[in-house]
């Protein structure tokens, strides 16, 4: 498994949200801010995407996916001209009664516009390290008003399922909707947004995505710049070089915040003794692996234990 496929399984993507928007003009649609990501697919028609925090409108067409990984608060409109009242997403959704994935409409009677529209919720983590890589916006445009291949194969299916409720529809689109978010970090690593200093780009790299995936794999090694080097190459001090440019911290800083990233979804997830926690991610005792975590976290392994539903085992 490469380094950007170890960083998505390590996120957990917990759930996806689904809805097929049928607007028609003139509308205006006001989404709050979300504690996840959220991802939004102009399938036909065209619209304008306000964020916040980010001064100048957006156009968007025919196939354009965009994602807003820290899930900040965005209007979707049909035009800037004119002043419709802004109905509330929440309202919208209070308003069907219908628990599975579904469509919801609104505006008046003008030009249709079509949009998938969805939220990504994650696994509860102190840190994300993807989405605190990305940018607030992330977008992949259509071409000549659809949507690139991959993207168009994926909405059919999604299309597909949030208008049925045929068993296992949920999976499916949680399913789909990775797709969506993988595929946009993909097209953001290659983009010239993502410059030489980026974490994401770092995975990709030859000789330090190998040691980024050797990390992520295998936390309970006793790691030195020495032994990454040798494992992947190159000299220590072009290793240590590289990797402080490209990932933006040196690789013994790195190894600790990926150790402590692992250990509190073990303590999360796992009914496991505390002994057996710090030595799957690399720590002879079970005191050197709390006092490391606790002046990483703010607080003692058991207490986040504690705090975050998982009793010890």
């Amino acid at each position: 498994m490469d380094a950007l496929s170890e960083v998505f399984r390590s996120i957990h993507l917990e759930s996806t949200n689904c809805y097929r928007l049928e607007l028609a003009a003139p509308w205006a649609i006001g989404m709050n801010a979300f504690e996840g990501a959220v991802f939004l697919v102009v399938v036909r028609g065209s619209s304008w995407l306000q964020i916040e925090g980010i001064d100048t409108p957006m156009p968007l067409v025919g196939g354009d996916l965009v994602i807003l990984p820290k899930g900040q608060s965005h209007t979707l409109r049909d035009s800037l001209s004119g002043n419709p009242s802004i109905a509330e997403f929440e309202q919208l959704l209070q308003a069907d009664s219908d628990e599975a994935p579904t469509v919801l409409k609104a505006g008046g009677t003008g030009l249709p516009t079509t949009v998938m529209y969805g939220r990504f919720s994650f696994e509860p983590l102190p840190e994300n390290p993807l989405l605190s890589a990305l940018p607030p916006l992330l977008i992949v445009k259509g071409e000549e008003g659809r949507a690139v291949e991959w993207l168009d194969t994926t909405l059919q299916f999604m299309a597909s399922e949030t208008v049925t409720a045929r068993p296992g529809a949920q999976v499916v689109i949680n399913h789909l909707a990775g797709i969506l978010l993988v595929q946009a970090v993909r097209a953001y690593i290659q983009n010239q947004e993502c410059h030489d200093r980026c974490w994401l780009r770092a995975l990709t790299d030859p000789q330090i995505g190998e040691a980024i995936h050797l990390i992520h794999r295998h936390p309970e090694q006793v790691w030195t710049a020495e032994e990454l080097a040798e494992r992947v190459g190159i000299s220590r001090t072009t290793f240590f070089t590289q990797f402080r440019e490209l990932v933006g911290e040196p690789p013994n800083k790195y190894l600790t915040r990926w150790r402590m990233q692992r250990a509190s979804q073990i303590l999360r997830s796992q009914r496991i003794p505390l002994s057996a926690v710090a030595s799957s991610v690399g720590y002879e005792s079970e005191a050197s692996f709390s006092k490391a975590f606790k002046q990483w976290m703010g607080q003692s392994p058991g207490a986040y234990r504690q705090a975050n539903g998982t009793a010890k085992a």
